[in-house]
C-alpha cells in the first residue's frame, strides 16, 4: 500500500533520527551521559589529588548520578512521546528531572555511602547536562514539528469549513487539512448539524477545503493523498457508514480522531460545546488521591510562606490604598469555589468605593473605576496576596481556574454549556486559562476561558501546575495582560 504513495522530499537524517527515537533510548542516553560528564570531572579534576573521601571510585559515583538523574526522568515523564511536542512541557520536565535527579544523588551517597561529594561536581553534571541534552531534545522537538501531517476530515461541509478557519489561526500547525470526505445527511436531517471546533471560530468561518469524495469512498482518498490523519466530526461519530470508514482507515494505517480529541491536542483547550457526558467519564475528572494530596500540601507550606513574606509589604499597601481614596483597603467578595459552594474572597481593594452602584459588572481593560495605586496593584497582581488566606483555609488551590461572582455564574450557566462543571475543582490564584488570555469582559471571553479550563480539569497534575506558576512569573515580570 506504501508503494502507491508519491515519495516526499528527503529530509535530514538526523531529523528523521531524532523524530524517532524510542522513549528507551533517550532514558539510555541520560544515562551513559551523565556517566560520561561524572567520569570526565573525575579525570579533569579528582584525578592526582585527593578524593573527597570517594572511597568508592568515579564509577559508582556515575553510576549514582546516572540512575538518581534517570528515575527522575521517569517520574517526571520526560522520556514520554508527548513530551516532545511541546517545548514548554521540555523546559518543565527537564529542570524537574535535573533538580530532583540531583538532589535524589547526594542522598543516596551521604546516607548509603557515607561519601563527602564536591558540590561542584553536581553544578558540572547539571550544567553540562543540559548543554548537551537539552538542545537535543528542543532539535528533536523541532524535528517532530517540521513535517506536517497530511489529515483528512469527515464530516459536513460546515463542520469541516469551521475547522478549516480554526486551523489558520493556529502558530504552525503540525497537521495539513488536505480535503475532507462529505456524509449523506439522514432522512430529515438539516442544518449544519452542529458541532465544530467549539472554541474556534464563528459559524461561516472560512477554510477553503476540496471535497476529495463521499464516506463511502474514504479507501481510495487515503492512498491518493497519503493520508496521516483522519479527523471526524463529533456530529457523525455515531453513524453506522462513518464507523464503517473508520475501521477503513485503521486498516490503512491512519491515525483516526475525533474532533474535540484533535483540538484539545493542538491547541490545549477543550471545546466546551462539543462534549457531553460521556467526556467527563472518560476523562476521569476526579483525578487521583496521591495528587491532590501533594498538591494540598504545596498549598499550605505555599501558602504559609507567602503570607509570612508577604507580611514585609502588607502595611505599605493599605497606606497607599488608603492614602488615595477613603475606606477599607480590604476588599470583600461572594465567589463560587469547589462543588459550587460559595466563599468570602480576600483582595486588596482596587476600585473606587462607588464602583458598583449599578450593579454587578465585568471588569474591563483599563477600567476607569479602578485607581491609581489599584492598576499597580493588578499590575504586579500584588492585589491578589489576601488571596493567600483562602488558600490556607482549603478554599483555594495555588493554581485552578478563576473563581467567578455568583452573579455572573449563573449568568453565564444559562448561555454556556457545561459552565458549571469548571467547579469540579478547586479555584485557584492563576490558572491554564488565565497564562492563555487576559481579563475577560463578555461573555465570549468566558466562554473562550471555559475551553481552557475543562483542559486542566482533565489533564492536571504536577508538572502543568509547574508550567502554569513558571508562566505566571513571566507574565508578572512582563506584566500582567
Amino acid at each position: 500500500m506504501d508503494g502507491l504513495r508519491p515519495a516526499g522530499r528527503a529530509e535530514s537524517p538526523v531529523k528523521v533520527l531524532l523524530r524517532h527515537l524510542e522513549p528507551i533510548t533517550w532514558a539510555y542516553f541520560d544515562f551513559l551521559l551523565v556517566n560520561g560528564i561524572t567520569w570526565l570531572w573525575y579525570v579533569l579534576m579528582i584525578s592526582g589529588r585527593p578524593t573527597y573521601a570517594w572511597v568508592f571510585g568515579p564509577w559508582m559515583t556515575g553510576l549514582i548520578f546516572g540512575s538518581c538523574i534517570t528515575l527522575a526522568g521517569l517520574v517526571f515523564g520526560l522520556y514520554e512521546r508527548k513530551t516532545l511536542c511541546a517545548r514548554t512541557r521540555i523546559l518543565v520536565r527537564s529542570a524537574l528531572t535535573v533538580g530532583a535527579g540531583l538532589v535524589l544523588a547526594y542522598a543516596c551517597i551521604f546516607l548509603f555511602f557515607y561519601g563527602d561529594t564536591s558540590r561542584w561536581l553536581g553544578l558540572a553534571v547539571g550544567a553540562m547536562y543540559c548543554g548537551t541534552a537539552l538542545p537535543l531534545r528542543l532539535a528533536a522537538h523541532e524535528a517532530v514539528l517540521s513535517r506536517s501531517r497530511r489529515a483528512l476530515c469527515v464530516g459536513y461541509e460546515a463542520s469541516v469549513r469551521k475547522l478549516a478557519a480554526f486551523l489558520e489561526r493556529a502558530v504552525r500547525p503540525p497537521v495539513r487539512i488536505v480535503g475532507y470526505v462529505d456524509v449523506p445527511r439522514e432522512p430529515g436531517q438539516n442544518g449544519s448539524g452542529g458541532g465544530g471546533a467549539g472554541c474556534g471560530p464563528e459559524e461561516g468561518g472560512g477554510g477553503r477545503l476540496p471535497r476529495l469524495g463521499r464516506v463511502d469512498d474514504i479507501g481510495p482518498v487515503l492512498v491518493r493523498h497519503q493520508i496521516d490523519e483522519v479527523i471526524v466530526g463529533s456530529e457523525v461519530t455515531a453513524r453506522p457508514d462513518v464507523g464503517h470508514a473508520v475501521l477503513a482507515c485503521l486498516d490503512h494505517r491512519c491515525r483516526v480522531t475525533d474532533q474535540p480529541t484533535f483540538v484539545e491536542k493542538l491547541l490545549g483547550e477543550v471545546p466546551a460545546e462539543n462534549i457531553d457526558a460521556q467526556w467527563f467519564l472518560l476523562a476521569d475528572v476526579q483525578g487521583s488521591g496521591g495528587y491532590e494530596t501533594a498538591k494540598r500540601v504545596v498549598d499550605v507550606l505555599a501558602a504559609v510562606t507567602g503570607l509570612a513574606v508577604a507580611s514585609l509589604l502588607w502595611l505599605p499597601i493599605v497606606l497607599a490604598i488608603r492614602l488615595e481614596s477613603r475606606g477599607p483597603a480590604l476588599f470583600r467578595q461572594k465567589r463560587v469555589g469547589l462543588h459550587g459552594r460559595e466563599f468570602t474572597l480576600l483582595k486588596f481593594r482596587t476600585m473606587r468605593l462607588d464602583a458598583e452602584q449599578q450593579g454587578a459588572r465585568w471588569a474591563e481593560r483599563n477600567d476607569p473605576r479602578v485607581t491609581r495605586v489599584g492598576r499597580w496593584l493588578r499590575l504586579t497582581r500584588l492585589d491578589e496576596l489576601p488571596q493567600l488566606w483562602n488558600i490556607l483555609r482549603g478554599e483555594m488551590s495555588i493554581v485552578g481556574p478563576r473563581p467567578e461572582r455568583p452573579e455572573f455564574v449563573e449568568q453565564l450557566s444559562r448561555v454556556i454549556p457545561n459552565y458549571r462543571q469548571r467547579h469540579l475543582i478547586k479555584p485557584g490564584l492563576t490558572g491554564w486559562a488565565q497564562i492563555h488570555l487576559g481579563y475577560g469582559a463578555t461573555v465570549d471571553d468566558a466562554r473562550r476561558k471555559l475551553c481552557f479550563d475543562l483542559y486542566y480539569l482533565k489533564h492536571r497534575s504536577i508538572d502543568l501546575d509547574l508550567s502554569i506558576l513558571i508562566r505566571t512569573l513571566g507574565t508578572f515580570l512582563l506584566g500582567a495582560r
